[in-house]
């Protein structure tokens, strides 16, 4: 009887400890967790007031994490129409909600092109005191963040779209 209770004891202990150990933290050896967001920028998502912009693009960011690096790469390609002059700036913003402006987190690598792939690159840090890598793919996960492309004719932003999973 001691036997069969020390037995139960053990498995059940064994139990335990295999639903406290998490297989969902990253291998560091194995290969990076990665995703895949995209945006549809047009005039018409410019807020509070929308642009006139003909232009519309396309936005990929993918991101990977390793360890702890998270690594984010981007590219901005105009689609349709053309800017109305160079890109002045370029900034993922958040969080906020498709109808709502809220400060850059990040501020995207300059580009002078008006169309085909206007901006690429990639980024390790936010280069934002308040937010972070990690905190910046919870508000992209979330749907809650923005790009923006900005000219001399649209300061406030000529171009804009929601950033999705």
């Amino acid at each position: 009887m001691k036997v069969r209770f020390a037995l139960t004891a053990l498995l059940a202990l064994s139990t335990l400890a295999a639903v406290g150990c998490d297989d969902e933290d990253e291998d560091p050896n194995g290969p990076p967790d990665t995703n895949t967001f995209t945006a549809t920028l047009n005039g018409a998502n410019e807020k509070p007031t929308p642009s006139t912009s003909t232009a519309t693009a396309s936005a990929t960011f993918t991101s990977s994490t390793s360890g702890a690096t998270t690594t984010i790469q981007y590219t901005v390609t105009i689609t349709g129409g053309t800017l109305t002059g160079p890109i002045t700036a370029a900034h993922i913003h958040g969080p906020a909600g498709v109808n709502d402006v809220a400060n850059p987190i990040v501020t995207l690598a300059a580009a002078t092109g008006t169309t085909g792939v206007v901006i690429s690159g990639s980024f390790t840090t936010t280069g934002n005191a308040t937010i972070n890598m990690a905190q910046l793919l919870t508000h992209m996960l979330a749907g809650n963040t923005y790009i923006n492309l900005h000219t001399a004719a649209n300061p406030n932003g000529e171009i804009r779209g929601q950033i999705n999973d």
